[in-house]
């Protein structure tokens, strides 16, 4: 007999990362897999990018459409207490007997709570964490506490689950998937890149990603126009902007992102890359700059720096081309100037990265099957 698993999917982030499971899933005779599609997924601003699974020709299970506008306290309270009521009542409908979530969003948590009362087993991938400057931290361990099986990417991470959960059982580290999934990359080239966001490369060329440091709204916007003020002395170097995440503090740090670029020609903003292109970029870029987990978990597997902007990822493991830097403009500004010198440039090409395990997607499957009792 089938077995039922619902992945829950909030934004382009966690479906790149998950794309090929979700796609091994979908073919399994032995599976009724279905994906719930939530989140900035279903919000124009963040580029639409349900349009992505559309394409890849993944069959959606359930669309859940949250009023994210602003972004704030208040909204996100709102989101949480509607997406725990209507996801509770989409699984009492379906029935699934395991439900998979990643990382650490409130969107997650919405999606999660339902099933400690319908009493369905969750599966948690990229438990473990740190990132001691957002709130994620209280999400992503809440998640860990409320899951039966937990897939990291570190045996630190590892280690720390089995601290939280106070047993070995169900918890195991396979790699993260994400850097799995570089491996075997099909990437665009840099003309269809130029193609698709009507932008140019220079010789040197960074992309930045950074977003609020929910703990303190106030500091993460004062810490981005610092890095503002610094990538501005750089008229050299390209400089490629991606959208922040949707957390309290983003509309003022995308407002000025748009500004920036407006007025200075070496300054792109992009809404949305999708998994495809964020990597293809990754592939041209010489580093990333800010503070996204992207740069700590994918980046490395690119060989090229991250320049890791103030205390959001703090907490995190970190292989060796990530550069921790402080937020002030002078600092982010010697940080620039080091990653193009001889030493670092040599030092880069001997970089891997630490989160790489072969099989990763195989081994989770293996042991949701185990689970479900499949095998």
């Amino acid at each position: 007999m089938k077995k039922k698993i619902l992945l829950i999917t909030v934004n382009r982030s966690d479906y790149g990362i998950q794309k090929n499971l979700i796609k091994i899933l979908n073919q399994d005779k032995n599976i009724d897999f279905g994906l719930l599609v939530t989140g900035t997924h279903l919000d124009r601003k963040y580029g639409y990018t349900i349009n992505e699974i559309y394409d890849d020709g993944i069959k959606i299970k359930k669309k859940i459409k949250l009023n994210q506008t602003n972004y704030n306290s208040d909204e996100v309270i709102t989101i949480l207490s509607d997406g725990i009521k209507i996801n509770y009542k989409f699984y009492k409908s379906v029935k699934p007997d395991l439900i998979i979530i990643l990382g650490d969003r409130y969107e997650m948590l919405s999606a999660a709570i339902p099933c400690i009362f319908l009493k369905i087993p969750i599966a948690h991938i990229h438990g473990g964490e740190k990132t001691e400057g957002s709130f994620d931290d209280r999400f992503r361990n809440i998640l860990t506490e409320i899951s039966s099986l937990h897939f990291t990417c570190h045996d630190i991470y590892k280690k720390r689950v089995i601290e939280i959960k106070n047993s070995k059982k169900g918890v195991y580290n396979f790699g993260s998937l994400s850097v799995e999934n570089i491996k075997n990359f099909n990437f665009k080239s840099r003309n269809d890149i130029i193609k698709k966001f009507n932008i140019n490369f220079r010789k040197k060329n960074i992309l930045i990603t950074y977003h609020p440091e929910t703990n303190n709204t106030y500091y993460s916007i004062k810490s981005f126009n610092n890095i503002l003020e610094a990538v501005s002395k750089f008229k050299e170097i390209n400089f490629f902007f991606t959208s922040p995440a949707p957390d309290p503090g983003n509309y003022d740090i995308i407002k000025s992102i748009m500004k920036f670029c407006k007025n200075n020609n070496n300054a792109f903003y992009i809404k949305s890359l999708g998994r495809d292109y964020y990597f293809s970029l990754l592939n041209n870029v010489d580093a990333v700059l800010g503070n996204s987990s992207s740069g700590i978990i994918e980046a490395p597997s690119f060989k090229i720096f991250t320049i890791n902007i103030g205390s959001r990822q703090n907490g995190r493991e970190k292989s060796k081309s990530i550069i921790d830097c402080a937020d002030s403009s002078s600092e982010i500004v010697k940080k620039i100037k080091k990653i193009y010198t001889f030493p670092y440039k040599k030092k880069i090409k001997k970089n891997y990265n630490i989160f790489y395990k072969p099989n990763t997607s195989k081994n989770i499957i293996s042991e949701l099957k185990n689970f479900l009792k499949l095998n």
